[in-house]
């Protein structure tokens, strides 16, 4: 419709300029005549495009792109982070929409995503009034810190997002950002986990590095301690420390471990809790791992072939930590392991006060809800997308040649193993606390392996008096 309005308009512009030429008309009248006309034409073609791109959206579901017309400095929008990686993802949209360009001015803070100390940099700048932070990307350790704070951050329904529009995000996605039935904070990422598993090990082993036949062998907690011990008949451990599969662990949660009934905050630590100091114990006692700590020197120097470790659990960031540890390409394989998980993760919520919604909103529709940008994000940077739509598309054909993950795992499609996995994860249980009580959690385990705490008991007990004494939340 929008092509026969804007044709029909032109061509009486022509007809009328020629109609003035045919009768002898004076040459001043006949121009004016025709440039007003084509004036007329141009408006009305405008109009129509404009029209039309909201009748789209609207059409769609999405949400529109806000016209510049009349803008100024005013409506510039500052997007903050603690690294560059969410300006490399968002430039992915503004590459699209290069007209927005000169209207976002990222800030990169320099931080640790997860310190005190960004939290305390983004809470100055929401009151500074100097460069107010539109965008606020947060690790998902972090987010939910503004995310539940309805003073500080918005209602993304209220800035035009739909469920609707949420339609290819991953459940765990929707269930992290969504407070008391407000959606406060988004994300393009898909951070769900899997094991890799180094394939000459698999051969010799297992006798084949197939994935298929090896998630077989590692498709249950119990299939992994079986195949924990053939590994460690043959010389080789099954991960090089016990903590490696806390994630897995404790995303199997069952209830919030604090819960709030309006006057206080009690603490509830359910069977995810001990059933991970369990894990790691039996991996500690049973000798199946080289008993390092995640992140130490002697844990990454056990991603190289010269190392007996079989796997290593981890996320599609993961898969840069250990090639920069010198895991070589082509040597590894990916598989979703016992259970569904996710590993990390950046969410992004919105200034409550922000000078520009309209571009804010679209912004972000575009960076989590547009395939065609989800599909451009993988190949450009190897992240994995919240967007089923965008992960269809990379599983059936359209994953670049030269994907780094690609490369890592030998050819394997890792967009297959991540989709799968990223279908099974629940975050609903998650609150603002989980990481501090997962880092009492770490203490406990540690000590309870070591010895230093003869049951599972104690150690929950420890876990329960560092909450009482550090967050002021006590168990009942």
């Amino acid at each position: 419709m929008r092509k026969i309005k804007n044709a029909l308009a032109l061509s009486l512009a022509m007809a009328m300029g020629l109609s003035l030429v045919a009768c002898g008309g004076n040459d001043d009248a006949t121009t004016e005549a025709t440039t007003e006309a084509k004036t007329e034409a141009t408006e009305a073609a405008s109009d129509d495009a404009t029209e039309a791109t909201e009748a789209d959206a609207s059409a769609t579901g999405a949400i529109a792109a806000p016209s510049t017309d009349g803008w100024d400095d005013s409506k510039k929008i500052y997007a903050y982070s603690w690294d560059e990686d969410f300006s490399k993802k968002m430039n992915v949209v503004l590459d699209k929409f290069p007209e927005y360009k000169d209207y976002v001015e990222f800030v990169t803070l320099g931080l640790s995503g997860t310190s005190d100390d960004y939290k305390t940099a983004i809470d100055t700048a929401l009151t500074s009034g100097d460069k107010y932070p539109s965008l606020i990307p947060a690790d998902n350790d972090v987010a939910k810190y503004w995310s539940e704070d309805d003073s500080k951050t918005a209602n993304l329904y209220d800035l035009g997002f739909t469920d609707e529009m949420l339609a290819n995000s991953y459940d765990f996605a929707k269930q992290y950002g969504t407070t008391n039935g407000e959606l406060k904070c988004v994300t393009w990422q898909a951070t769900a986990g899997s094991v890799y598993y180094r394939r000459d090990i698999a051969k010799k082993v297992l006798g084949t590095d197939d994935p298929a036949k090896v998630q077989e062998a590692l498709a249950s907690w119990d299939k992994f301690f079986e195949t924990a011990e053939k590994l460690k008949a043959a010389g080789y451990k099954i991960v090089s420390g016990a903590p490696d599969v806390k994630y897995a662990i404790w995303d199997t949660q069952s209830q919030p471990w604090v819960t709030d009934d309006g006057s206080k905050e009690t603490l509830t630590l359910d069977k995810s809790v001990t059933e991970y100091l369990e894990t790691a114990k039996k991996i500690y006692d049973g000798e199946y791992s080289n008993n390092t700590s995640m992140w130490d020197n002697s844990w990454a120097a056990d991603m190289k072939d010269d190392s007996k470790v079989f796997c290593y659990f981890g996320c599609p960031w993961f898969i840069g930590s250990m090639q920069g540890n010198g895991a070589t390409d082509g040597n590894w394989g990916a598989v979703t392991g016992p259970t569904s998980y996710h590993w990390g993760g950046t969410y992004v919520c919105v200034g409550k006060d922000t000078n520009n919604p309209e571009l804010v909103a679209f912004l972000l529709y575009e960076l989590t809800c547009d395939p065609d940008v989800g599909v451009e994000i993988t190949n450009k940077t190897g992240d994995c997308v919240n967007n089923k739509a965008a992960n269809e598309r990379l599983i059936n054909g359209e994953l670049s040649s030269d994907n780094a993950a690609q490369k890592f795992l030998g050819g394997q499609n890792p967009i297959e193993v991540w989709a799968a996995s990223a279908e099974g994860i629940n975050l609903s249980n998650l609150t603002y606390q989980d990481a501090s009580i997962k880092a009492f959690i770490d203490e406990a385990s540690t000590a309870y392996n070591s010895g230093t705490y003869k049951s599972v008991d104690e150690a929950v007990k420890y876990i329960q008096d560092k909450c009482a004494s550090e967050l002021g939340i006590s168990a009942e």
